[in-house]
């Protein structure tokens, strides 16, 4: 008898433990979606490529990521003055279009809750990123640009459904860069990606 309870509490407690991640450890996902800045740049196609490393800890359900993600908005308009021109000359043609161009490394840190609904993966992450930028500003038929980089944060949600010898996956981002230009201002370019879609494989 005592045997027989034996197996049945041990048959119960693996039972109890959820089910750790199927595949590798490696993590390698591209994906693709829609960024818009909190600024008035405009919204724009957004490309990044994920490299991850499945740790051994919390059942193999926490990961840590390396993206690098690049996106190019930009706006545009007419700037009127009545004291463009002047003494009788015409007022210069006050077209403008600005660009930042921005190359990110977002280092996370992604817990995933491993077939928490049938067979989806929800996950939550974050961490610090690196973000590069170059504003260009073309004005009154003069091209400037600026450079430079500066540390920031960025924090992520998605579900993940299995496919093949990897997973589907949505996700969204919010980013937080700081950018500090003559062209920009003091201003966070950072901002929200929505949409993103990739196929994340486990090698």
């Amino acid at each position: 008898m005592n045997a027989l309870v034996l197996v049945a509490l041990a048959a119960l407690t693996s039972g109890a433990k959820p089910a750790p991640a199927e595949g590798g450890n490696v993590l390698l996902a591209p994906k693709v979606g829609f960024f818009k800045s909190t600024t008035a740049l405009g919204g724009d196609l957004y490309l990044g490529l994920e490299l991850g490393y499945v740790t051994p800890w919390l059942e193999r359900r926490l990961a840590v990521t390396l993206e690098v993600g690049y996106h190019r908005p930009q706006t545009s308009g007419v700037l009127t003055d009545p004291q463009f021109g002047g003494f009788g000359a015409p007022p210069p043609d006050g077209r403008y279009t600005l660009a930042v161009r921005e190359v990110a490394f977002l280092l996370s840190a992604v817990y995933r809750f491993e077939r928490a609904f049938g067979s989806l993966t929800p996950y939550v992450g974050g961490g610090p990123g690196l973000y590069l930028h170059r504003a260009t500003s073309d004005l009154f038929g003069t091209t400037a640009s600026e450079s430079g980089g500066g540390l920031g944060l960025q924090a992520l949600l998605g579900v993940e459904l299995p496919l093949g010898p990897g997973g589907l996956f949505l996700e969204a981002h919010y980013h937080l860069a700081p950018l500090d230009f003559v062209t920009t201002g003091d201003v966070n370019v950072g901002g929200f990606l929505a949409g993103g879609l990739g196929y994340r494989l486990r090698l």
